[in-house]
């Protein structure tokens, strides 16, 4: 079992994998480490890996206050629509920008 830690130090993301869990990584995390951090952990899966048809996602999404902007890249499923991936992506932090705003640079449909 590995844990993800994502430690961000002077606007620099430093991603270190522990071989331990969850809970023990957050330990490990408030003990050492200097800076923000974030703890992901694997939790399951979900889905079927066997798809014929999706939409190639490209994204950029933009805080209106810093002005920082991210990318993003993505497979999203074929019955999702532009304004589902505004929907869903809106208010969240990716890549340490607050999602106010988002472009959608492409969406191409797939077929595998």
């Amino acid at each position: 079992m590995k844990t993800m830690v994502i430690n961000r130090v002077s606007g620099k993301n430093n991603t270190i994998y522990v071989p331990t869990d969850a809970t023990n990584a957050q330990s490990f995390a408030t003990t050492f480490l200097e800076g923000e951090y974030q703890v992901l952990s694997f939790v399951g899966e979900a889905g079927n890996d066997v798809v014929t048809t999706c939409y190639d996602c490209n994204v950029m999404v933009k805080n209106t206050t810093t002005g920082l902007k991210a990318y993003l890249s993505f497979l999203a499923a074929s019955n999702k629509t532009e304004e589902d991936i505004f929907t869903a992506l809106k208010g969240l932090t990716i890549n340490g920008v607050h999602v106010d705003e988002i472009y959608m640079i492409s969406m191409k449909k797939v077929t595998f």
